[in-house]
């Protein structure tokens, strides 16, 4: 092929100048949203985990958060506290502690964080998201004592 007029210099330059601010915001905000995901999977996980050891019936409300938080926390999140969790007894309030619960009581554990307290990016155009929360609702499956009689009958 024979070149004819002038050569183009410098068009890969001004080609890249104009692509690379579109191309940055793209990957910025795919990046800011895998983080939003990421850690509102680890916040369902975790008030998955203190749902199921609500319904156990064996741990107290403080014990249940303290699950929670450690969980988070081992997992990278460290800025959840123990007034980010609750524990609810939805079926009866006059009972809130797990292992004071009846059979089949329906508790609630929610964590609930600031977005701006584990995001990566401090750019608050990219997502409009201020605060994460996650719920999980157990049956308490504590188990109804029963008494069993020593005398044998002998008749």
């Amino acid at each position: 092929m024979v070149w004819r007029g002038e050569p183009r210099r410098g068009i890969a330059a001004v080609e890249m100048a104009i692509v690379l601010p579109v191309v940055l915001l793209l990957l910025v905000g795919i990046w800011e949203v895998g983080r939003l995901v990421e850690v509102q999977q680890l916040l369902t996980n975790a008030a998955r985990e203190g749902g199921r050891q609500a319904s156990t019936g064996v741990k107290s409300s403080s014990e249940v958060t303290d699950v929670v938080v450690r969980y988070l926390q081992q997992n990278g999140i460290k800025s959840v506290a123990a007034s980010d969790v609750s524990v609810t007894n939805i079926t009866s309030g006059s009972r809130p502690e797990p292992n004071a619960a009846n059979q089949l009581d329906q508790f609630r554990v929610s964590v609930s964080i600031p977005f701006d307290s584990v995001r990566w990016v401090l750019l608050s155009q990219v997502s409009s998201v201020k605060t994460l929360t996650a719920s999980s609702e157990w049956y308490s499956m504590r188990d109804i004592p029963i008494t069993v009689d020593a005398n044998i009958p002998l008749q």
